[in-house]
């Protein structure tokens, strides 16, 4: 039902529609703007990188968002990460595709711990976050400038060891494209 397809030029349009979408970018740190040319720089930029993966999301075989892996610390086994669903009527799935995520992460990546940034208002976020083992470990106070306003943002983490010890979704496992 799920699976997870690596980025490819070919799915740049489609994101970058996704991610200029009001109810999508709102939650994002930063705006970007609908122009194919700077999309295009912005994935030679990752599709370059050690330290930053991209997948499509892929629901019953439709493209509905993107997850990432970002500053991937390999030395530190700790890496950020982010996701957004660009298509509507799939976010309700929204709370069940972590749980494939981490499980690929921590055995594949062999990762100590995962943190996530997720700015304020965002409450639905940090809910499931805690929900699936994550921790609060601070907020930066005005930390992101949008529309004229600083936006606070929250820090978490997500332990190896407090993942596992959750135990209940190991059976959320599909297949990541490399």
């Amino acid at each position: 039902m799920i699976r997870f397809i690596k980025l490819r030029e070919k799915h740049l349009e489609q994101v970058l529609k996704w991610r200029t979408q009001e109810d999508v970018t709102k939650f994002m740190n930063t705006d970007i703007e609908k122009d194919m040319d700077k999309q295009r720089e912005w994935y030679k930029k990752i599709s370059n990188s050690k330290t930053d993966l991209y997948w499509i999301i892929e629901i019953k075989g439709k493209h509905v968002g993107v997850i990432s892996l970002n500053n991937i610390d390999y030395v530190n086994k700790r890496t950020s990460w982010g996701f957004y669903i660009g298509e509507e009527k799939y976010r309700l799935y929204g709370g069940i595709i972590p749980p494939y995520f981490y499980n690929y992460v921590f055995s594949k990546f062999d990762l100590h711990k995962i943190t996530a940034e997720v700015m304020e208002g965002n409450n639905n976020v940090i809910k499931l976050n805690l929900m699936h083992g994550y921790r609060m470990v601070g907020v930066y106070k005005d930390h992101i400038f949008k529309n004229d306003v600083y936006s606070d943002l929250n820090l978490l983490e997500l332990m190896r060891e407090d993942w596992i010890k959750l135990n209940k979704y190991q059976r959320y496992v599909c297949e990541f494209e490399e």
